[in-house]
């Protein structure tokens, strides 16, 4: 008798996990329905935050190019007040003015103009005259300093450093 009690609970605990497995079965596709709206949900969420971060990057970029150029009309206001021609120190003996250093440079690179030099673009026919023209000025230049130099090129002071370095390894 033992036996048949124990074939009977073997059958009932089959029986148990078949009814689970087909319970399972028969739920899942609802759960399914709900987990893919709850997907496209979260895919619509996605694209919106997308959008609104590549809304913001552009937004960050047309405020830094504001920014650079509100730095630049400082500058300029600051030297026109101080009596000083843009790039000059206040008292530059027989030093060449920045203006005629860039100038000679630039005779070599027809259709680069000043304003590109200082320009925040970063095109390829305008990198190899602009870091002539921080060389030139550094060497000739030797009482400006590297953060002065970065502020004439709207650069910062460790872009006209590298510009110089790398010039020093090359040669």
């Amino acid at each position: 008798m033992t036996n048949h009690l124990e074939g009977t609970q073997s059958q009932l605990t089959r029986l148990t996990r078949h009814y689970g497995a087909v319970r399972e079965r028969l739920v899942r596709p609802a759960n399914a329905v709900v987990s893919a709206a709850a997907a496209a949900e979260l895919e619509r969420r996605l694209q919106a935050l997308a959008g609104d971060n590549a809304a913001k990057a552009r937004r960050i970029a047309a405020l830094e190019t504001e920014l650079a150029d509100a730095g630049a009309r400082l500058i300029a206001q600051a030297q026109a007040l101080l009596g000083q021609r843009p790039g000059e120190a206040a008292e530059d003996g027989d030093r060449p003015p920045v203006e005629q250093i860039v100038a000679a440079v630039l005779e070599g690179f027809p259709g680069v103009t000043w304003e590109d030099i200082i320009s925040v673009r970063r095109e390829r026919r305008l990198v190899e005259p602009r870091h002539a023209c921080m060389r030139a000025v550094y060497d000739a230049r030797k009482d400006l300093s590297l953060p002065l130099l970065g502020r004439i090129f709207h650069r910062k002071h460790t872009t006209v450093l590298g510009v110089v370095q790398r010039r020093s390894a090359d040669a």
